[in-house]
């Protein structure tokens, strides 16, 4: 096969691979308000009572992570990881509990950014507490 065939096989397959994969529209900011607002419960309040609720809540959460904007795509790696390393957690194991403890200790970072991120973007609350802006808050001058 030339080098010509090649290239005119490989370019249409390319194209096909970009418009379906995780394009623009997958990852725009839209599509991940849209997905926050339609899991923001168990975003705030994981069921995991059970495995099937703990499998439910774990593709929950990758769902918005699969859509989540580039800028914040290695912060929901990081808080499934987490998230899938709880549970699994033995109770009974106290390395399991350790690494557990370990694995969210790292995550917490990447969890406050997405919080944060979250909350600029869409203004959806993941959380107990609306993040705290870090933006002073502008007061009008007195008149004395």
């Amino acid at each position: 096969m030339n080098a010509r065939v090649a290239v005119a096989l490989v370019v249409p397959l390319a194209m096909i691979a970009a418009c379906r994969g995780d394009g623009a529209t997958s990852r725009s900011p839209e599509a991940y308000c849209t997905a926050v607002g339609d899991h923001l419960l168990v975003l705030n309040d994981p069921d995991l009572s059970t495995e099937e609720a703990i499998e439910e809540t774990l593709d929950a959460w990758n769902e918005v992570a699969d859509v989540a904007p580039l800028a914040v795509e290695s912060e929901w790696d990081t808080v499934i990881e987490a998230m899938e390393t709880a549970a699994t957690v033995d109770p009974n194991d106290p390395g399991s509990v350790q690494q557990v403890a370990d694995t969210a200790r790292a995550a917490e970072p990447a969890a406050n950014r997405l919080i944060n991120y979250t909350y600029d973007l869409c203004r959806a609350v993941i959380g107990p507490v609306t993040p705290v802006t870090t933006t002073p808050a502008q007061v009008p001058p007195t008149t004395d």
